[in-house]
């Protein structure tokens, strides 16, 4: 069960990346962003929500959305914006490494909200020791894939013509 839960964690952002022709790079930033904001705000966040109506909400609850929202969110707002084959193929490098950092953050959440114990797991060891990895070659491709289509906009869109 443990197995399967991580693998699902791990391929599910590319799987929905390469099916959908979304925009993996960006929905890697989305996913940094949303754990971001958990990780400094989320304690506030779940102060918020005490005082409201919406009590019934753990902090797991609380950062599950705000790791897992961005990401959906951007994977499902970048429908069809990548059309090439080949950088479909790119955008698998950011979109395993967004499954990846996703798997790493979200498991220990998962793991006492189910009961079940990740740390045995030998794909969990190896995902903590290449943790590091996985968001430097995440974030490293994903800036790549935005700066080079901001420069292809930027060469082909053509300043200057006016239409009489």
């Amino acid at each position: 069960m443990a197995e399967a839960l991580l693998a699902t964690l791990l391929l599910l952002p590319a799987v929905i990346s390469y099916f959908l022709k979304s925009n993996a790079a960006v929905s890697f930033l989305a996913l940094c962003g949303g754990f971001a904001v958990s990780t400094i705000s989320g304690s506030d966040i779940q102060h918020l929500f005490g005082k409201t109506q919406i009590n019934s909400l753990t902090s797991d609850d609380i950062s599950l959305l705000l790791l897992a929202l961005p990401l959906i969110l951007t994977l499902l707002l970048t429908f069809r914006s990548i059309t090439s084959r080949g950088l479909r193929l790119a955008h698998t490098i950011p979109a395993v490494c967004a499954g990846g950092l996703l798997a790493a953050v979200s498991a220990p959440i998962f793991s006492n909200a189910l009961n079940i114990n990740l740390v045995h797991s030998p794909l969990w060891k190896d995902l903590q020791l290449a943790q590091s990895y996985v968001v430097g070659t995440g974030l490293i491709a994903s800036l790549l894939l935005v700066w080079a289509s901001g420069l292809g906009y930027a060469r082909n869109h053509k300043h200057g013509k006016k239409h009489k």
